[in-house]
C-alpha cells in the first residue's frame, strides 16, 4: 500500500512540474518580438509619405538675387502691397504672394536690396538619408537627411525665378517606436540635436547644420 501511495505522489509531482514548465513556455511565447531596425529606405519612405500630403514639407531657404523681385512681379508670382494700420493708414509696403505664386511656394520675405530673400518652399523634394542614430529618449531614433527640390517634377513657374542650386538643405527627423513600428514624429531643433547621445563607433554622425522648417 505504501508503494502505491508513493507512486501516486510521484505521478502528481511530475504532473505539477509539467504544468509549470508548460506555463513557462507559454510565457516565453507571449513575449513581444524585438523592434525592427529603422533602415534608411523605410525612414525616407515615411517622410516622403507625409510630404505627399503637404505635411511637414515647408522648408525655408535664404539666398541673394538682384533680379528675383522683378522676375516674380513680371510673372505675377507676387506683388507690392501697402501695409496699413487699423485706421487704414499706410505705413509700409511689402511683397505678397498672388494666387498663382501661392501654388508654387508657401510664403516669401523679399528684400529690395536683393540680399537675404527668404522663401518658404513646399516641394516636391528628393531626399537622401545621411545617418540614423539613437535619440535622447528610449525607443526613439534621430534620422539626418538632406533634401533638395526635385527639379524634374517641379512646376515650370518655380523654375522661372528661383535658382535650383539654392533650393536644398538638411534636417533631422525624430522617429518613435509605436506598436513595434517606427513613426515619424517631428523635426529636431539645433538644441535637440546637441543633446543627442554620441553615435556608436563606426556610425555616421547626425547632421548638425539644419535649416528651419516652418508651418503655415
Amino acid at each position: 500500500m505504501m508503494s502505491g501511495i508513493g507512486s501516486s505522489s510521484s505521478r502528481n509531482g511530475l504532473a505539477v512540474l509539467l504544468v509549470a514548465a508548460a506555463g513557462v513556455l507559454a510565457g516565453c511565447g507571449s513575449d513581444p518580438p524585438p523592434p525592427p531596425d529603422l533602415v534608411p529606405e523605410a525612414a525616407a519612405a515615411a517622410i516622403s509619405q507625409l510630404w505627399s500630403q503637404e505635411q511637414m514639407n515647408h522648408f525655408k531657404v535664404t539666398f541673394h538675387s538682384d533680379d528675383l523681385v522683378e522676375c516674380g512681379v513680371k510673372n505675377d508670382f507676387w506683388k507690392l502691397v501697402e501695409v496699413t494700420d487699423k485706421a487704414g493708414n499706410a505705413w509700409s509696403t511689402t511683397y505678397r504672394l498672388t494666387d498663382k505664386g501661392s501654388k508654387m511656394v508657401t510664403a516669401i520675405s523679399l528684400q529690395e536690396s536683393g540680399r537675404g530673400h527668404e522663401i518658404l518652399l513646399k516641394g516636391p523634394y528628393l531626399i537622401e538619408v545621411t545617418g540614423i542614430t539613437d535619440g535622447s529618449q528610449p525607443g526613439t531614433k534621430a534620422v539626418a537627411f538632406r533634401w533638395e527640390i526635385d527639379w524634374d517634377k517641379a512646376s515650370s513657374d518655380l523654375k522661372t525665378c528661383l535658382p535650383r542650386f539654392e533650393l536644398s538643405g538638411n534636417q533631422v527627423a525624430l522617429f518613435q517606436l509605436d506598436n513595434n513600428s517606427w513613426k515619424f514624429v517631428s523635426y529636431l531643433t539645433q538644441e535637440d540635436i546637441q543633446n543627442l547621445p554620441p553615435p556608436p563607433d563606426g556610425a555616421p554622425p547626425t547632421t548638425p547644420a539644419i535649416t528651419s522648417p516652418l508651418t503655415h
